[in-house]
């Protein structure tokens, strides 16, 4: 009986948007072939001799963001760009599976301009934070323009990991001068579980969704708020929007993991 092949990394990946041959950031002898479809980027290390070793395949449905640095070197013309997966993987010693941090780091220097070596990166970097936003959230056509309100705490943690650690008080106050123009309502809290009375006792029905800038303290304040209402199976159904503006925002994300 012939047996059908397995099928190849490009065959299930589908067709290659970006591909491109880099080294390792960490070692300029080991390089590797890069390609990028509308799902998985694909790496496959080059070698003189076959070296048996299959090519590696990440979901793009489990990158979570990427970054362009140049090199620590002012002398190297090269930049660097890297990308940060949580695929599920078996965990060690155990039947189960958990997701565990993938990172791939590539070095490019197809010239010695470094303007346009790092120009390069960046396209890769958009490319694969573009192709994850794609697998990850459905867009929805909008039927109307929507009424939202913005809910802010204007003192999270010290650091903001949606700007790459800079202060919280700086981007609180850039993000407000920005979505305030954009949105029906802002509410700054005051004190204390004020986001969580607010949405327990108003009526939610004047507003299409929640929005929410801070760290993962007042988004816990307003769940539980929707929680406590004696309609509470139909606000919880309310969109909620987050603008993780805290040093860590494991909340947000946890929620938006679990609810697919």
């Amino acid at each position: 009986q012939r047996q059908t092949p397995a099928p190849t990394a490009a065959e299930t990946t589908g067709r290659p948007l970006l591909y491109g041959e880099f080294t390792s950031a960490a070692s300029r002898k080991v390089r590797y072939a890069v390609s990028l479809s509308d799902t998985a980027l694909t790496t496959q290390r080059i070698t003189a001799a076959p070296s048996g070793r299959g090519a590696a395949v990440l979901n793009l449905r489990d990158c979570v963001g990427c970054r362009v640095f140049r090199a620590e070197d002012d002398a190297d013309p090269g930049a660097c760009f890297s990308a940060y997966f949580y695929p599920f993987k078996r965990r060690w010693m155990s039947s189960g599976a958990a997701r565990q941090r993938v990172e791939q780091c590539f070095r490019v220097a197809p010239v010695q301009d470094p303007q346009v070596n790092l120009r390069e990166a960046e396209r890769w970097a958009q490319a694969i934070s573009q192709g994850s936003i794609r697998q990850r959230f459905t867009y929805v056509l909008l039927t109307h323009p929507w009424t939202v309100i913005l809910l802010i705490l204007p003192r999270a943690g010290p650091l903001c990991a949606a700007c790459d650690g800079l202060p919280t008080s700086h981007c609180t106050s850039h993000c407000t001068s920005h979505c305030t123009s954009h949105c029906n309502a802002s509410r700054p809290t005051e004190r204390q579980n004020h986001a969580r009375d607010l949405v327990r006792e108003a009526d939610l029905s004047q507003w299409d969704a929640l929005v929410i800038m801070s760290g993962d303290g007042l988004l816990f304040e307003v769940v539980n708020g929707l929680m406590e209402r004696e309609d509470w199976e139909q606000a919880i159904q309310i969109p909620l929007g987050v603008l993780p503006g805290g040093s860590g925002n494991a909340l947000a994300a946890s929620i938006l993991h679990y609810s697919g």
